[in-house]
């Protein structure tokens, strides 16, 4: 029989080493792996952090947008520099101006333009927390997207013409023709022999009568449109009346003006030498044969003439049978106020209130460039490309 071979005490130190050896190895690899484990986990957090962080900044953004264009004056958070809890974490706001710093940002240029900086933070707002910061510069939109926008009904009836121009370009008819859209948060009827070169949207209805057509496209029932309130009230009332008498003439340079009712008699002019905007409480009227900023000594620019007035009820803005030129925009937001215009009137601008009421053949020519003009009243928006994250301490 063969004798077994025993087994020296240096082969089993061996052994006892490379066993050692692996143990170490793994133990080693197990603390790696377990690092590695824990520094993704953090890693997540924190980057779930960050992204509710920018969440929260985006959403208190939007938040001081809708409230600036409540109220103008809004400035931001109160009191300054305080958290305001929201979901997971809390977000403060500053706009500027007034509220320029910190962190220190420079007032735009244009006064009627705002920066809102809005900070998210989650847990809280010092270091380490996760914080972001969103910079947004955001000016007043023009309420005036529309050629006619009835909050009630849009009626034109008998022969009448909406079209578009563009005065920045030049005088009608210069500019595309189609883009006179109307809408009505009601019904839309067009009556015989009326045309609409644009699209139509309305919440209820839209009928059209015998030979008339609307170019573009028709969307019915639409989302209402809401367009915000303005205050028309005088500072030191009582607001003055502007008469203007039969065949006189009267000048309007630039600047804001309050009156309770405005008369254009038969065959008056009213100059518009300006940008004007009249903020009114009583009646517009306009008799046959009037010129309002229509003749060479008026800047004939629809957007040098805004008028918003807060009276309601029938004829709270009309312009009388006989013809006659209007070059301007009507804001008519009084309860039931309806805006009126008749035989023989050319009107330029764009036309807002409860109920619009074209008839007889007028010649409405929507001006392209009061939607891009700055506006009281208009809803605040970003202007393009100004919506950015920043560093929190940049």
């Amino acid at each position: 029989m063969m004798k077994m071979m025993k087994r020296g005490r240096g082969q089993e130190g061996i052994a006892l080493v490379i066993t050692l050896l692996v143990m170490t190895l793994l133990l080693i690899m197990g603390s790696a792996f377990m690092s590695i484990s824990s520094t993704e986990t953090l890693i997540a957090i924190n980057e779930r952090n960050r992204v509710q962080a920018y969440h929260l900044a985006e959403a208190a953004a939007e938040m001081a947008i809708a409230q600036l264009t409540a109220n103008s004056g809004y400035v931001g958070t109160i009191p300054q520099n305080a958290d305001v809890n929201l979901g997971p974490g809390s977000y403060r706001v500053d706009v500027c101006p007034p509220r320029c710093s910190p962190p220190a940002i420079t007032a735009p240029a244009d006064p009627n333009q705002r920066i809102i900086v809005a900070m998210g933070c989650v847990r809280n707002c010092t270091p380490p927390s996760a914080t972001s910061r969103v910079e947004v510069r955001v000016q007043p939109a023009s309420p005036f997207r529309f050629a006619a926008y009835g909050l009630g009904v849009t009626g034109l009836q008998d022969g009448v013409l909406v079209d578009s121009y563009d005065s920045a370009l030049g005088n009608y008819p210069i500019g595309p023709p189609s883009q006179a859209h109307i809408g009505s948060n009601g019904n839309i009827v067009l009556w015989t022999g009326s045309t609409v070169k644009g699209n139509a949207q309305a919440v209820g209805t839209v009928t059209l009568g015998s030979g008339s057509t609307i170019t573009g496209t028709t969307t019915a029932p639409a989302p209402s449109v809401t367009f915000p309130p303005v205050n028309t009230a005088p500072p030191t009332p009582p607001a003055p009346n502007l008469s203007v008498a039969n065949g006189a003439t009267a000048t309007l340079s630039a600047g804001t003006y309050y009156f309770n009712t405005i008369d254009v008699g038969t065959g008056a002019t009213l100059n518009i030498t300006g940008p004007v905007v009249i903020y009114m409480t009583g009646t517009f009227h306009a008799q046959g044969g009037a010129m309002i900023n229509a003749t060479a000594a008026s800047t004939r620019k629809p957007s040098d003439l805004l008028i918003f007035s807060s009276k309601g009820g029938q004829d709270a803005v009309k312009g009388f049978p006989g013809g006659g030129q209007f070059r301007g925009a009507i804001y008519a937001q009084g309860l039931g106020a309806e805006v009126e215009w008749s035989a023989g009137w050319t009107v330029y601008g764009s036309l807002i209130g409860d109920e619009i009421d074209l008839e007889d053949g007028v010649q409405f020519h929507y001006d392209l460039a009061l939607a891009r003009s700055l506006t009281p009243g208009g809803a605040f928006r970003p202007t393009v490309g100004s919506w950015q994250e920043r560093l929190p301490s940049s």
